[in-house]
């Protein structure tokens, strides 16, 4: 059993049981990190208020399960890997606790959720995991590009895509947790849609897309 609080112990358990993150293999200390990952960010958020979510298997579903999709779906991560507008490192974090050896850069502009990250960072003792507080902007002046990059709660239209797409290597790949009625109209010109994935979260029902899209160079 893995050690934990036992309402996120059961919840995560469940969740992890349901398709397609059923095929996700974890280990018992990997199991452990996301409990004291879902732990804290409950007992931070009562401060900060990052999410309106207060319920264990929210969280866990909104957090850790739809963040896990890439590796439920067999979607190869490939580093360094830029979680563009993480929020408090999702999905980033989940996905280092799911795969030790990925170099993550995560940025996001608001300091308490960096902070928060950076917490983590800590607390789990993640390797090759660093945590900005920047602009995107000022992430793709830089002109630095990554294998793979992660948006789940980029805001800003087809203009924050284009940064994204600007920010993906020649032979990498965007990938974009989108909502329901996400189309691919909404892509811009300089990346091109490989695959549409769609899912539902088990226990609110919720569709979610994830998409594989790769730089037109």
């Amino acid at each position: 059993m893995v050690p934990g609080k036992p309402s996120l112990l059961s919840t995560l358990e469940k969740a992890l049981g349901t398709t397609p993150w059923s095929t996700i293999d974890l280990s018992l200390e990997q199991r452990r990190k996301l409990i004291l990952l879902i732990d804290e960010l409950i007992r931070w958020n009562k401060t900060f208020s990052f999410t309106s979510l207060t319920q264990p298997r929210d969280l866990v579903e909104v957090f850790i399960l739809d963040s896990l999709t890439t590796l439920a779906l067999g979607i190869p991560l490939a580093s360094p890997l830029l979680d563009a507008g993480c929020g408090p490192g999702f999905p980033s974090l989940p996905l280092k606790i799911a795969y030790p050896n990925l170099k993550v850069v995560a940025v996001d502009s608001s300091r308490k959720k960096i902070n928060f990250a950076r917490h983590i960072v800590r607390l789990l003792k993640l390797k090759d995991y660093k945590p900005l507080q920047e602009r995107l902007e000022d992430v793709a002046a830089k002109k630095e590009t990554f294998s793979t990059v992660t948006a789940r709660a980029l805001t800003g239209g087809r203009d924050a895509l284009e940064l994204v797409a600007s920010l993906v290597s020649s032979e990498g790949q965007a990938l974009l947790y989108v909502g329901r009625e996400w189309s691919p109209s909404l892509l811009p010109p300089s990346i091109t849609l490989e695959e549409h994935h769609r899912y539902t979260l088990p226990f609110s029902g919720k569709v979610r897309g994830l998409v594989t899209a790769i730089r037109v160079v």
